[in-house]
């Protein structure tokens, strides 16, 4: 059997394998209420009372796949899944895993912990600040419609990548920033692992709603212009595209507290963004670090501040723990490359 299909078959269940981690979070995606995976389960043959009843749906995902498989009934799961209309933005993905050609994402040139993370979030005094329960965190949710507007006009520009190398496939997420220029992650296209990619296209609208005339267009490589250092590449398009350029930069300071936008397709998955306050937990010329819900395939995609100027390109997370009043927590940070350092190297290459 073709080991990449093996994932939806083989036992015992090894979850350090990448495409079962992926199926998991693509699963969470699709149906992340507990009716509508019961629901799904149940219809792929589940053993009636083997649904697990845990506090998450991350948590509740992955018993879930231990259980279907170990009844033989994991492949029939993701059989279900790339036929569900409930599903249907996520069903080139469940196809992509039934084929064993399941995505991957490119591997994150970041740094062990200790050289990654910046600021002082394990020290005691920031530790002694950490709240028991989410749900007393100070922040505020309550945004006004400008904002909404604001990252509907700025969703157009932003595209999902779909990469490929010799032996593997990738997604990713880039921007644009002139007619024919897409900006995303160096890492994207030239991967420590799969090493540098032979093609590449963007879709600017794969979204959840359905469109006829989707626009797509391949990507030239290698890139026009790139930085493995700052981890930034340009690419072409093959021909021109008639949607707004995002401007890269802000007049205004960016300070630890500020709320970001990452408009982003994680997993490969149809565009999506994530709005969170009091984000930014450090800044320095070379990097921001923020607390923004991202996955693989967020790569290359624009960080804006809240008043939606594009402030970093996504990079990756990391976590480390941190010790409070009630023990050791894990915490987790997501990192952007500064846009200074962007407009910086593509003023030094004649870039205007």
């Amino acid at each position: 059997m073709d080991e990449r299909v093996s994932v939806l078959t083989e036992l015992p269940v090894d979850w350090s394998r990448p495409e079962l981690r992926e199926l998991r979070d693509l699963l969470v995606l699709a149906y992340p209420g507990r009716d509508a995976a019961e629901q799904i389960a149940i219809e792929a043959g589940l053993v009636a009372g083997t649904f697990p009843l845990l506090d998450d749906m991350r948590s509740t995902w992955r018993k879930l796949i231990d259980r279907l498989a170990n009844q033989g009934r994991l492949r029939a799961l993701v059989e279900h899944a790339s036929t569900d209309p409930v599903a249907s933005g996520y069903t080139a993905r469940f196809r992509e895993i039934l084929a064993g050609e399941t995505a991957v994402s490119a591997t994150s040139p970041l740094e062990a912990v200790d050289g990654w993370w910046l600021g002082d979030d394990r020290s005691t005094r920031r530790a002694a600040q950490l709240h028991e329960q989410r749900l007393l965190e100070r922040r505020s949710r309550h945004f006004d419609v400008e904002t909404a507007s604001a990252i509907v006009r700025a969703a157009r520009s932003v595209g999902k990548l779909a990469i490929q190398f010799s032996a593997a496939a990738a997604n990713g997420s880039g921007f644009l920033i002139g007619p024919n220029l897409v900006l995303t992650s160096c890492h994207n296209v030239d991967d420590r692992e799969h090493g540098r990619a032979t093609s590449a296209t963007i879709d600017f609208d794969h979204t959840q709603t359905r469109r006829k005339n989707r626009l797509v267009r391949r990507l030239t490589l290698p890139p026009a212009h790139a930085d493995p250092e700052h981890d930034w590449a340009v690419l072409e398009l093959e021909r021109s595209v008639d949607r707004a350029s995002l401007g890269l930069g802000t007049p205004y300071d960016v300070n630890v507290d500020d709320t970001v936008v990452i408009i982003q397709h994680p997993l490969g998955a149809p565009k999506q963004f994530a709005i969170e306050p009091l984000a930014v937990r450090h800044v320095d010329a070379r990097w921001i670090q923020y607390l923004a819900d991202t996955q693989h395939g967020s790569s290359g995609s624009p960080v804006f501040s809240s008043r939606m100027h594009v402030i970093g390109l996504h990079q990756g997370e990391q976590s480390t723990f941190v010790r409070s009043r009630s023990g050791v927590q894990t915490v987790w940070r997501n990192r952007a490359v500064n846009i200074d350092q962007v407009t910086q190297g593509l003023r030094n290459r004649g870039f205007q």
